[in-house]
């Protein structure tokens, strides 16, 4: 049993002494890339508002500076994450539906919106939505054939 013993414990002595294979540098996986975002800080006057539903309608942007005064939908990226897309009006005997979120840019034209809450006012008044469950919509920026900016749901090289 002594020699049992004492062979194991030269065995395990001997494995443990032997050298290990050098640890291979295996090169980091990519770190995304940030890409830069063209949207922040603006507002813009669009057809419908984004992120209420996830259609297939495309968006043309005008922007608010250039538009002057309007009633509307509109669209306005606060800072680098977050938008508000709201329905303006100058009188109060109207609906007025506002949706909060967020966006990130996935690609350096592919925008990608999450929708967090949905409200409603004026005519309309209801409870805040919340919507964390609503999957991500994914819209393409591109500039328009009369240069004005766009929001699709297809890539520009893939529009018909």
């Amino acid at each position: 049993m002594k020699t049992f013993i004492t062979t194991i414990f030269l065995a395990a002595f001997a494995y443990g002494c032997t050298p290990k294979p050098e640890k291979q540098n295996h090169t980091a996986p990519a770190v995304q890339k940030h890409f830069p975002n063209t949207l922040m800080n603006k507002k813009f006057h669009a057809e419908k508002l984004i992120g209420l539903s996830v259609d297939d309608s495309d968006h043309t942007l005008v922007d608010a500076k250039q538009a002057g005064e309007w009633v509307g939908n509109t669209i306005r990226f606060k800072d680098n994450i977050h938008f508000v897309s709201t329905y303006e009006a100058w009188c109060g005997n109207d609906c007025f539906t506002t949706v909060f979120g967020r966006y990130y840019f996935v690609d350096s034209l592919k925008v990608r919106f999450y929708t967090d809450s949905i409200a409603h006012s004026g005519e309309c008044e209801a409870a805040m939505e919340y919507t964390k469950s609503r999957p991500g919509l994914d819209l393409y920026l591109v500039k328009g054939p009369d240069g004005q900016l766009q929001l699709n749901h297809k890539p520009a090289q893939l529009k018909n």
